[in-house]
């Protein structure tokens, strides 16, 4: 592993070319260009592409799992489930970038590894918010509350997503409390 600071540069210049191209659209030398270094000083440090996708896509994961760590499986509604909730969506804030290439690119969500965290942490959501209601409105509506928090970071390119975060922790709660009727 380099040096932490020439780490740092490695994920972000692997980052904006995935973004670009995609994880399997990416190569090794788009990256490599980005940061100005030879394919050799780049294995040097670097194992593999997928080495850089997994050190990119697992603190997010792991940031998502603690969030949900620290509440129970059915937490109080509306308190505790609207601040858990705007726990998840600050995380999701922080890591924009991240977080749209993500949602966008095939290839992180289907990894064997990450693609199954990722649908596990959105379980674990989607269970808290539905809570013990199994109807099909409130799997739908979980699934929708969900969505509301993800997709603003992804469609609204224009503005600033930290700046409207209660405006879309508001409408997910709106979506919450609409399954919590039902």
């Amino acid at each position: 592993m380099p040096k932490p600071s020439r780490r740092n540069e490695v994920l972000a210049a692997a980052l904006e070319a995935f973004m670009v191209k995609g994880y399997e659209g990416a190569s090794v030398a788009d990256i490599v260009s980005r940061l100005g270094m030879s394919k050799a000083a780049f294995a040097y440090h670097v194992d593999s592409k997928e080495e850089l996708l997994i050190e990119l896509v697992e603190p997010l994961l792991d940031d998502i799992d603690a969030v949900l760590d620290r509440y129970p499986r059915n937490p109080g509604w509306p308190e505790e489930g609207r601040e858990m909730l705007g726990n998840y969506l600050d995380i999701l804030i922080e890591r924009r970038d991240l977080v749209i290439w993500i949602d966008g690119d095939k290839a992180v969500l289907n990894h064997p590894l990450l693609g199954k965290r990722l649908a596990a942490s959105n379980r674990r959501v989607r269970e808290a918010i539905r809570g013990d209601n199994r109807s099909a409105a409130a799997r739908l509506g979980s699934s929708a509350a969900l969505g509301t928090l993800w997709r603003p970071l992804r469609n609204l390119t224009g503005i600033d997503v930290a700046d409207e975060r209660e405006s879309i922790l508001d409408a997910a709660m709106a979506v919450v409390r609409s399954i919590k009727t039902v």
